[in-house]
């Protein structure tokens, strides 16, 4: 997989592009679940190049929305392709995450919110 990282004012936004798996999700959390914080509080996760998606990568979503929710952020999934969303809707996390048609979408909700 994988991982581009952008840091914005408040935010991280995160692109991914191939299998998003047990083998994959380390790099993830070190890129960008770790480093959520008060002056990173709200994720951007671009999902549109997401290939695959198993249980690792949706626990690995959660932990970066607690950290987030922590830090009074939020996990904005942008573009979520069909192979992720498959995943999302059957699990039912697809009602816990905020979502995005797009990248440019998600980041204008961020201006939105700090207007």
């Amino acid at each position: 997989m994988e991982v581009t990282t952008q840091y914005g004012p408040g935010f991280i936004v995160t692109d991914l592009t191939g299998r998003f798996d047990a083998h994959t999700v380390g790099r993830y959390l070190t890129d960008v679940a770790e480093k959520v914080d008060g002056s990173h509080a709200t994720v951007v996760v671009d999902l549109s190049g997401v290939e695959f998606m198993d249980s690792s990568a949706l626990a690995a979503l959660i932990t970066t929305l607690k950290r987030a929710m922590e830090h009074g952020g939020d996990v904005i999934l942008a573009g979520v392709s069909d192979a992720a969303r498959i995943i999302l809707e059957l699990t039912r996390l697809d009602e816990v995450f905020t979502r995005a048609e797009s990248r440019e979408a998600a980041l204008a909700q961020l201006k939105g919110a700090t207007v």
